[in-house]
């Protein structure tokens, strides 16, 4: 199940399942239930978590940070 693939993902960039749950405002019971695929977690949990997963390990390695600058003749 895809939400079960996602929250495992999620977790694991947050540190764990408890941590998750916390972040997600949820008892670590019902993220349990949501990980087993007894239950689909509401949206928008399941995007938070979605979030989470793309920042750890489906990220880019090396975030690229951009600036911008104003021009030299202000």
């Amino acid at each position: 199940m895809v939400y079960a693939h996602v929250l495992k993902a999620a977790a694991q960039t947050v540190g764990g399942e408890r941590k998750l749950a916390a972040f997600l405002d949820v008892s670590p019971h019902e993220l349990q239930r949501w990980m087993k695929g007894d239950v689909a977690p509401p949206l928008p949990a399941f995007l938070l978590a979605l979030d989470l997963a793309a920042d750890g390990p489906y990220g880019p390695r090396r975030r690229i940070r951009v600036a911008v600058l104003p021009p030299k003749n202000m």
